[in-house]
């Protein structure tokens, strides 16, 4: 099962053929795009959400509870652009890779339509959340995330295979995702440490963020 996740060693090369060069251009402002908005979500949500509703508690315990803060709408139609775009930017092409991407993309849409728990009392449901109890919710939006985070950690993976200018690079932030991750279960699992979600999911966006302007920034080759 594990080889339908793990990635095939293989990079297509962009065409050079004449007139490609204005959708070469796109591509790449689309990809910059895409790795800016990850690497920008974090801190927006946890240093600006407070700046414009003063009455919220800073920080809250998670980057997925600020899905029931006054940045609702920010927080969702991030995760729903980056999603998007790791769905269909490389799915002609129907290799391993590419299925990795297209599987991580689902799976962080499915974290923004399904939220976490409420982080408190006085806040009110979702109607997602009376239909089928908080709790499913909860459980759909966890599982979801946790196969993202780990997706993420298998394109790091990939890059560090393929891009030997990079690789000590994507190899780092492969682990600091997969140990964000194993931070996140803990916390999950026992309560400790405080705040550990929230590190672990900065941390997790973040250097999947760096990884993906990396390659951007540096190797002419589509990535995944």
């Amino acid at each position: 099962m594990l080889r339908h996740v793990l990635p095939e060693v293989e990079v297509q090369r962009r065409s050079r053929a004449t007139g490609s060069e204005p959708y070469i251009r796109s591509y790449v402002f689309m990809r910059r795009v895409v790795g800016w908005l990850a690497f920008v979500l974090p801190p927006l949500l946890v240093l600006g959400e407070p700046l414009v509703f003063d009455d919220r508690p800073f920080p809250l315990g998670s980057l997925s509870a600020y899905h029931h803060s006054g940045f609702r709408e920010v927080f969702v139609g991030f995760l729903c652009a980056i999603g998007v775009f790791l769905v269909i930017y490389k799915w002609p092409e129907r290799t391993r890779e590419s299925r990795v991407s297209t599987y991580a993309g689902a799976a962080v849409i499915v974290v923004a339509l399904f939220p976490t728990g409420k982080p408190g009392a006085r806040v009110a449901t979702t109607p997602l959340q009376d239909l089928i109890g908080q709790e499913w919710v909860e459980a759909v939006h966890f599982g979801f995330a946790g196969v993202f985070i780990f997706l993420l950690s298998r394109i790091s993976r990939y890059w560090a295979r393929n891009r030997p200018q990079r690789r000590r690079l994507h190899r780092v932030c492969e682990l600091v995702i997969l140990a964000a991750l194993a931070l996140a279960i803990l916390e999950g699992a026992t309560d400790w440490p405080d705040y550990g979600i929230l590190v672990a999911e900065f941390a997790a966006v973040w250097a999947f963020a760096i990884s993906w302007l990396a390659t951007v920034e540096r190797d002419p080759r589509p990535a995944v």
